[in-house]
């Protein structure tokens, strides 16, 4: 029998599906309302333009863990069958109750928003069951247990974002202004929704880096120190 997730690129692949056969099923998943098996994990949150991505892929190499970004879409895609455009349309976004009623309807029965989120928190919580995984965005920080992880939140003066979306999406600064305005409003929505606390907020995360000064090298360094002194502290 084929995996429901064969077609998933090589590396989003292997990390997935060692966690679905690493000892941790969906079902112990779903019964079990213990803490003390998850993580450790790094969960960021970031502002658009901010280079959460970027940044996320250098320290997941660099601390040799597995990363779980847009890997989330690819899965959900392979696993439940529902078009792509459908997914990146729920992706960290709230919509309308009209625009939920017909992407539902489109997309087949029991396919929301709501149900997107519950399939996506299932994901969160078998990787981060399996440990040692930085996991990018989807209100990661307010599903898996707290103790068990990190959770940081990545920000940028507005100059320095409009610049990155600008060079990454081939957008001149107006449009890429009305890009970040908008990302953010989607994703800040969703949380809210969700999660019932504002994204933005900065106690809600263990550590909040503005890399406006820093290469994402830099900032991934910071992370992995910052991960590294909780590890350490983690064992004293």
């Amino acid at each position: 029998m084929s995996s429901p997730v064969a077609s998933i690129e090589h590396h989003a692949e292997r990390n997935i599906q060692k966690w679905i056969y690493a000892g941790k099923t969906q079902k112990s998943l779903d019964r079990s309302t213990s803490n003390k098996h998850v993580g450790p994990y790094l969960a960021i949150s970031r502002e658009t333009g901010a280079c959460g991505s970027e940044i996320a892929k250098i320290v997941a190499e660099r601390l040799q863990w597995d990363l779980l970004d847009n890997e989330i879409v690819d899965y959900m895609e392979q696993h439940y069958g529902t078009p792509r455009c459908l997914i990146q349309r729920v992706d960290e976004r709230h919509e309308s109750w009209l625009s939920m009623m017909i992407t539902s309807q489109i997309g087949g029965l029991g396919f929301s928003e709501s149900a997107y989120t519950h399939r996506v928190a299932k994901l969160l919580l078998l990787a981060a069951s399996h440990g040692d995984v930085v996991i990018v965005g989807r209100g990661a920080r307010f599903i898996l247990p707290r103790q068990g992880g990190l959770s940081v939140r990545l920000v940028a003066p507005i100059e320095y974002r409009i610049q990155q979306v600008m060079d990454q999406r081939r957008l001149d600064k107006k449009q890429a202004r009305v890009y970040i305005v908008r990302t953010d409003h989607e994703r800040n929505a969703y949380i809210k929704d969700h999660f019932n606390v504002d994204a933005s907020d900065p106690h809600l995360y263990d550590f909040v880096l503005n890399i406006g000064d820093l290469s994402v090298d830099e900032a991934a360094d910071t992370l992995i120190q910052f991960v590294d002194q909780w590890k350490s502290r983690r064992h004293e």
